[in-house]
């Protein structure tokens, strides 16, 4: 499928999902118009898991009808 046939809400999600990955965030689930994404930092392994959350970002990407791309910071994921 090309960028022109494409769903706009999908092409603005994924642009972004693509800049955030090059900074080092990864993809946690993903959907057409939602994404959920994280970042661990370096000490996210050495520290103990009632802080571990300190060494993690995490966001809900979402684009609404517009194609306008927001993103909410949410608590980590509990392991």
């Amino acid at each position: 499928m090309t960028n022109e046939t494409a769903d706009p809400r999908s092409v603005a999600l994924d642009t972004y999902i693509a800049r955030r990955v090059a900074q080092g965030f990864r993809v946690e689930t993903r959907s057409g118009a939602q994404a959920v994404i994280t970042r661990r930092r370096l000490l996210y392994f050495v520290l103990p898991s009632f802080v571990r959350g300190l060494a993690e970002q995490r966001y809900v990407v979402s684009v609404d009808q517009q194609g306008e791309v927001a993103s909410l910071a949410v608590a980590p994921a509990r392991r």
